[in-house]
């Protein structure tokens, strides 16, 4: 498919960017918008549709810009070209890197996703800061998370800065959105995984809680942490510090238990 270029800030394509950038009601669903070099070397577009690309005038210049430029013509993706200040209008980043993607973003649901042998699944229960999400999620696939879940009230992992957050992580692991409490701990009974909520003070050291089998881990809201009426049936598990010290960044928190189930279950294999 050959490369088209844009001349009009009106241009369909760059309204619709902008529209699912600004999480816009008006935005069309099942779509994510993908920006950053990072982000998009982990765009696999034989796993990801990607609906178009636009692209700066000087985009491609770069031995790593056109790597990517000729493996998206050679999955027959759309690319438009635009001006650098047209494109700057567009992008929601301070430094443009030069490429935005368009990417249908699949809508899972909880039971078409599989826990695997040895389930280790990460619930965001209620946290806003999309910048959070997306580390946390990152956190999740680098300890090998079998997938990860979203609250009602968490926001959306769609949304670009918790794209940008995860390094492009959202395309790697499962996520499933906008799961009750109720059914994400149905489909833990089910599959026979063990759920821990986190708390500041109460509960079990993450060290001495067995996180080699099965288990689920629930990362609260940034302020009030995970709700006590939801999840109260739940044992706790607590990070360990040093004295004065009140809490730690829910993105480092769930980083931290994350990888000390990793941690665990590397020690237990051959």
């Amino acid at each position: 498919m050959a490369i088209s270029r844009l001349t009009s800030k009106d241009n369909p394509l760059l309204k619709r960017i902008r529209l699912i950038a600004s999480g816009s009601r008006r935005a069309p669903s099942g779509f994510a918008v993908a920006e950053g070099m990072r982000v998009l070397a982990e765009l696999d577009p034989d796993t990801f549709r990607i609906e178009a690309v636009l692209a700066s005038e000087s985009f491609g210049a770069s031995g790593k810009e056109n790597a990517l430029l000729q493996r998206w013509l050679a999955n027959d993706v759309r690319i438009c070209k635009v001006d650098e200040n047209l494109f700057r209008s567009v992008s929601d980043v301070r430094a443009p890197q030069g490429a935005i993607a368009l990417v249908r973003f699949p809508e899972r649901t909880l039971d078409a996703v599989e826990p695997g042998r040895n389930a280790l699944v990460l619930f965001a229960c209620g946290i806003r800061d999309p910048g959070n999400l997306g580390t946390v999620i990152r956190a999740a696939t680098a300890a090998g998370a079998s997938f990860v879940c979203t609250g009602k009230e968490t926001v959306s992992a769609r949304n670009p800065k918790a794209i940008r957050a995860s390094a492009g992580a959202v395309f790697r692991i499962p996520i499933v959105e906008s799961i009750g409490t109720v059914d994400f701990l149905a489909y833990c009974r089910r599959h026979s995984i063990r759920a821990y909520r986190t708390d500041v003070i109460e509960g079990s050291p993450h060290t001495r809680v067995d996180l080699s089998a099965p288990c689920a881990i629930v990362l609260g809201n940034e302020g009030s942490g995970v709700p006590q009426h939801e999840w109260s049936a739940l044992p706790a598990i607590r990070i360990p510090m040093a004295a004065g010290v009140e809490s730690l960044n829910v993105a480092i928190a769930g980083a931290v238990i994350l990888f000390e189930a990793l941690r665990q279950r590397m020690s237990n294999s051959p």
